[in-house]
């Protein structure tokens, strides 16, 4: 029946044998099967290997995902310190002996250009921040009234708001090039073919340790609850399994065959 269970059964079964520390320690403290851990341990991390390879992920991709999250952080920040800056000054103005109501004004229009839809930009996708980047950079270069507002804002340092504006632009375009190099990631990993033969190889490797584990489990002199922990699993997973071949009363193959015989099974596995 083992040859039933596909990657995602096999690798739920032995993850737990590797990585949960009560199944762990109960299969260590058999002396039948302890010494077969290490090989558990390197076919389960192939196992895991082949289950990635199907699905669009890759340590290149995790790595360009942290990124984008770091730079969208401080982008996310750098919008905020710039609306925020600008509403500052804007207030300070309304709240001055003789309010600078004009100049108040002025500030309020500077706001609405660079954030049109208020702070909402911050909750966008990669791409659209990215766009709103490029937007916020031709409206500097369109109209240097509004960068030379921003340059005599002062914030901490000697910096201005307009330092912060282009940072904020900078960390805009870096969006939009991270996303482009995750598009690229994806678009590779869903053309390149797994290896079937590996898959084959590696799921055979499989059946057959854990196979000499149940075949040990039969000689061992460990508490029957023991016993049970690492073997109880496998047994239920396997006839659970066996179920989708099981034979069917009316099939013209006859009785007691599979539906599905254990070679098409086996390519079903690989094509899941």
């Amino acid at each position: 029946m083992l040859r039933h269970l596909n990657i995602d059964e096999m690798v739920s079964l032995t993850t737990v044998w590797t990585n949960h520390p009560p199944a762990k320690a109960v299969f260590l403290s058999i002396p039948e099967i302890a010494p077969l851990h290490l090989k558990v341990v390197g076919i389960n991390a192939e196992l895991l290997t082949l289950r990635s390879a199907q699905g669009v992920t890759s340590p290149a991709l995790d790595a360009v995902a942290d990124k984008a999250s770091e730079v969208d952080m401080i982008h996310d920040g750098l919008a905020r310190a710039v609306s925020f800056g600008l509403e500052a000054d804007r207030h300070y103005c309304l709240a001055h002996r003789r309010p600078q109501v004009r100049r108040a004004e002025m500030l309020e229009k500077i706001h609405n250009a660079l954030f049109p839809s208020g702070l909402s930009i911050i909750n966008a996708s990669y791409l659209a921040e990215a766009g709103n980047a490029a937007r916020v950079a031709s409206l500097l270069e369109d109209e240097p009234s509004i960068a030379q507002v921003l340059e005599e804002i002062p914030v901490r340092g000697d910096q201005t708001l307009l330092d912060l504006t282009r940072r904020w632009i900078a960390a805009g375009r870096k969006l939009g090039a991270l996303e482009h190099k995750r598009d690229v990631l994806v678009a590779r990993a869903v053309t390149t073919p797994v290896n079937a033969p590996n898959k084959v190889a590696v799921r055979g490797s499989w059946l057959r340790v854990v196979s000499q584990i149940l075949a040990n489990l039969e000689l061992s002199n460990a508490p029957a609850e023991a016993i049970e922990t690492i073997r109880g699993p496998v047994v239920r997973a396997s006839e659970r399994a066996g179920l989708r071949y099981a034979p069917v009363a009316s099939s013209p193959v006859g009785d007691g065959e599979p539906v599905a015989p254990p070679v098409e099974a086996e390519a079903q596995d690989i094509e899941a």
